[in-house]
């Protein structure tokens, strides 16, 4: 079962911050890259991120998520058999537990915080029942020599392991899961049962579009990115996690500046961003903006102009039409961009995604009325602090 988004509405303006959905469980095909024998030394690598179209369909991006690594491609029989440390140690007690569907034990991993009264603990509690019993049925119904363990990524502090096999269902199709530990207070680790974060969420995505799609999302090394920008949680860490790019910093006034000749990419980007406010301001209908989107974002954008409340959409194109717009970046991540822009008024760094159409080679924005996990990076206040920093804007 793959990790799942769902649609949220939100105004796209702006003004109300952007929620993310996180799976309940999340199951990931396999990790397409060679993978050495446990004790391998901790690798550093960059892996490309996958953009969830409308989230209808994944395109690759050159936008990375860099993070240490250690590889280990083994069954998990073998794996158990090994030296390990700390984290390696409670993870092969984990799984076991799980496999023998002992709750108690599970239990016994599962993270609580020492501030936590038991009211607070009850929902750790069952939600740690609740996937021991379905990873134990997943487990139980699969031989457990085929059940191999990836690699254990180091995100800051935490640890996220990857492990899997491929299933006795025809055709088989491989089954994949994500375990994420915690350190605690005793030098150990424990059990993070928390809904996932956003880089925990888009790693998974990548690793699993890595698996699907091997020659379109590939893992590097040692590539050079004009921006690295520290993961939140990670950052005053050993591990810091780091989101890779390249793009263009500008200035660009939606309503006061002219477009002048379109030489690259971002100068079609910052022509097509412009171009919607400027179609408003001009007094053209609002279905005007729907050739904007693509497919399910168009269909998205068609029904909310039909069933919104008047005055709000009064309210909306008035304030397209009027409030100036000030892009302050552009992300180039072909086939993705993402627009960072000012709106008068307000103090937050906004985002847009434009994606190249791969149906007709255009740009268009896309994820009209929902959100997913690279969303729920961008919103993140830390994340914009970094990110401000970095990329040199105030």
């Amino acid at each position: 079962m793959a990790a799942k988004h769902k649609n949220v509405g939100y105004d796209v303006v702006g003004h109300i911050p952007l929620r993310i959905l996180v799976p309940f469980l999340s199951l990931l095909p396999a990790i397409s890259i060679t993978l050495p024998a446990m004790g391998a030394e901790i690798q550093t690598k960059s892996c490309p991120l996958a953009f969830h179209v409308d989230l209808v369909y994944y395109l690759p991006t050159s936008l990375y998520i860099k993070c240490d690594v250690k590889e280990y491609n083994m069954p998990f029989l073998d794996f158990s058999s090994k030296e390990s440390g700390p984290a390696e140690s409670r993870f092969k007690e984990l799984v076991s537990a799980i496999r023998e569907n002992n709750l108690k034990k599970c239990l016994s991993m599962t993270f609580r915080g020492p501030w936590m009264n038991e009211e607070q603990m009850r929902p750790f509690d069952q939600r740690a029942e609740a996937w021991t019993s379905m990873w134990h049925k997943a487990l139980a119904s699969e031989k457990i020599e085929k059940l191999n363990i990836f690699c254990q990524f180091y995100l800051g502090d935490s640890r996220l392991f990857i492990l899997g096999g491929d299933s006795n269902s025809v055709p088989s199709q491989p089954f994949r899961w994500q375990l994420r530990l915690r350190p605690t207070v005793e030098r150990t680790f424990s059990w993070n049962i928390e809904d996932p974060d956003p880089l925990q969420s888009l790693l998974g995505d990548a690793v699993r579009q890595t698996a699907i799609s091997p020659t379109k999302f590939v893992a590097v090394e040692n590539t050079k990115f004009e921006y690295e920008v520290p993961i939140p949680d990670t950052n005053d860490t050993q591990h810091i996690t780091y989101l890779q790019f390249n793009g263009q910093k500008c200035n660009f006034k939606v309503f006061s500046d002219a477009m002048g000749p379109v030489a690259k990419p971002t100068d079609e980007v910052l022509s097509l961003f412009q171009q919607q406010y400027l179609l408003i301001a001009g007094g053209s209908p609002r279905e005007a903006l729907a050739s904007f989107y693509t497919d399910e974002s168009r269909n998205k954008y068609v029904e909310w102009i039909k069933k919104t409340d008047s005055k709000y959409l009064d309210w909306y194109f008035n304030d397209m039409a009027t409030r100036e717009r000030t892009v302050r970046f552009v992300v180039d991540a072909d086939p993705l961009y993402i627009v960072l822009f000012k709106v008068q008024g307000h103090s937050p760094l906004f985002h847009k995604f434009i994606v190249r159409d791969p149906k007709d080679g255009k740009l268009k924005f896309t994820n009209f009325l929902c959100s997913g996990f690279l969303d729920g990076l961008f919103i993140n206040e830390q994340f914009r602090g970094f990110l401000s920093e970095r990329i040199g804007i105030k």
